[in-house]
């Protein structure tokens, strides 16, 4: 008999949307699996639409209603908590998949009982239907270790939505893992590079099953017509990689990875927040943090990496000699 698994569905307005996800998450041919939505406080019929179309599709569910809107990580870990498969897949409301997505994942994550598995995805441009393929560059007759698939994934070589990967329930329960509430934006990398340390082992699949809708309502369009909550992103983003850093550089099992968190993805997440003082022409708060503790010798630690990333290099450099020329470079170049 088929192992359960749970497909967790945070939700917040979008009565418009959810209806074709779950429609494309009953048609699943892989069939023994529980569909959890959690309504994250939303003001509009989203709780009503999901609760009828799966009711009409005869699915197996749970909707769970939050008093107050909590964000998406809290609403993930709401679902979570109550999840009773064996594997967890974090689904978004306003996306679908192919039908063979959780077998793929599925075959994907059992063949090796490994603790993580993930596909490709296609984008799908709601304006004009057109898609645009993110495969997974891995070479399908080869077998990587999670220590390569998590230098990988941080070094950008390859590239993966935490929508398109299915988790062992009972490794992330381990571990005690959770998506940091409060965290609007970047804390779905956070996770996924926080799960994948930890790993035993990580399976893949090649196919793009994961269709990644882009629509002008979704957060990271939105955000970029407000100059606020671009900022707000910019932050978050930069405050989830200098914690996914931190958490790496105490409990990644791999010593490589280690290492890398303190000189690479730490300076990343550091000039992210320097970046975002200057946005906030904050030039005080950009000195003191480039001169606090640790920052410069996170910096110069990454210059040993000028051939996996040039651009960090080059801003690590700069911020080192001419800080302040550094300052007002970006300030005019950022308005």
């Amino acid at each position: 008999m088929s192992q359960l698994i749970s497909l967790v569905i945070p939700a917040y307005n979008v009565g418009k949307r959810i209806e074709v996800t779950l429609m494309s998450i009953a048609a699943q041919e892989y069939k023994n699996i529980e569909i959890i939505v959690v309504d994250d406080a939303s003001s509009d019929d989203t709780c009503s639409v999901a609760e009828h179309t799966l009711a009409r599709f005869g699915c197996n569910f749970k909707i769970i209603k939050h008093d107050t809107n909590m964000g998406v990580s809290a609403a993930r870990n709401t679902g979570f908590d109550v999840a009773s498969g064996c594997y967890v897949i974090f689904f978004d409301a306003d996306d679908m998949a192919d039908p063979d997505f959780v077998s793929a994942l599925f075959e994907a994550v059992t063949k090796n009982d490994s603790d993580a598995a993930f596909c490709g995805y296609r984008l799908r441009f709601e304006d004009t239907g057109k898609e645009q393929a993110v495969p997974v560059a891995l070479n399908p007759s080869l077998k990587y270790s999670a220590e390569e698939l998590t230098v990988m994934y941080i070094l950008g070589q390859i590239k993966l939505a935490h929508m398109a990967a299915i988790f062992k329930t009972s490794f992330l329960k381990a571990i005690e893992l959770k998506f940091t509430v409060g965290s609007w934006f970047g804390e779905d990398a956070e996770f996924v590079k926080k799960a994948f340390s930890r790993c035993g082992s990580i399976g893949f699949s090649i196919g793009c099953h994961y269709i990644y809708i882009q629509h002008e309502n979704m957060a990271s369009v939105s955000t970029k017509q407000n100059k606020d909550k671009s900022l707000l992103r910019n932050e978050n983003n930069a405050e989830a990689i200098c914690r996914s850093a931190r958490y790496l550089a105490e409990f990644a099992e791999s010593p490589k990875v280690r290492r890398l968190a303190m000189d690479y993805v730490l300076a990343e997440g550091l000039m992210k927040s320097l970046n975002v003082m200057v946005r906030r022409r904050d030039k005080e708060q950009f000195l003191r943090l480039l001169n606090a503790p640790g920052t410069r010798w996170a910096l110069l630690a990454v210059l040993k990496h000028v051939l996996k990333n040039s651009r960090l290099f080059v801003n690590a450099v700069a911020l080192l000699v001419a800080p302040r020329l550094y300052f007002g470079i970006k300030l005019k170049l950022w308005g």
